[in-house]
């Protein structure tokens, strides 16, 4: 059974009336570390990943939004690709704790794209702490 975004969304509970903090440094579990500028709603800030195709880390912006204890935010790097991170914020052992998944695209060949399109996203999932 296919599930369409609209479906999905019809099943979206009332917002959080206590907004949550965001701002400030995170890091995963691979050490890659972003930095969370927050205003209002809006998200903005620096995503350091450790790793790259260069083999050492890579800066991107990053921008995005918050809503309650949700979070999405996106990062455009250097390269050719753009990574999108959805999760929500949880308390583990007394610890704030982002819960992710992320897609990543890749630019491919052009004369690759009818056949390939797939091959070009990647995904993920990642835990940021403070």
């Amino acid at each position: 059974m296919m599930i369409t975004h609209e479906s999905a969304l019809s099943r979206a509970a009332a917002p959080l009336s206590m907004p949550v903090n965001f701002a400030g440094r995170w890091r995963n579990q691979y050490g890659s570390e972003m930095d969370l500028h927050v205003s209002g709603r809006n998200l903005s800030g620096r995503y350091t990943s450790a790793v790259s195709s260069g083999g050492g880390p890579v800066t991107g912006d990053l921008s995005g939004f918050v809503n309650g204890d949700l979070i999405s935010f996106v990062v455009n790097w250097p390269a050719a690709a753009i990574t999108a991170w959805v999760g929500q914020l949880v308390n583990a052992d007394g610890y704030d704790i982002i819960q992710t998944l992320w897609n990543m695209t890749t630019n491919i060949p052009d004369a690759n794209e009818p056949t390939g399109m797939w091959q070009s996203i990647l995904a993920g999932a990642d835990r940021f702490h403070r």
